[in-house]
């Protein structure tokens, strides 16, 4: 129905440009993660975190 809707010629071209997108949303979700854990914030109540400690998620 979205390849429809789109106008894309195929589920191909659909799925591809939408699986990119996912992935790379996830990418950056992944970063935000890590900058938080690292400490590499500049938020004021950022005080450098635990750099090096193991963290369970």
């Amino acid at each position: 129905m979205i390849m429809e809707v789109l106008g894309h010629s195929s589920i191909r071209v659909t799925m591809d440009l939408y699986t990119f997108v996912r992935l790379d949303s996830q990418r950056s979700a992944f970063d935000r993660v890590g900058d938080a854990l690292r400490g590499d914030g500049n938020e004021p109540d950022d005080d450098g975190g635990a750099v090096g400690v193991p963290v369970a998620i």
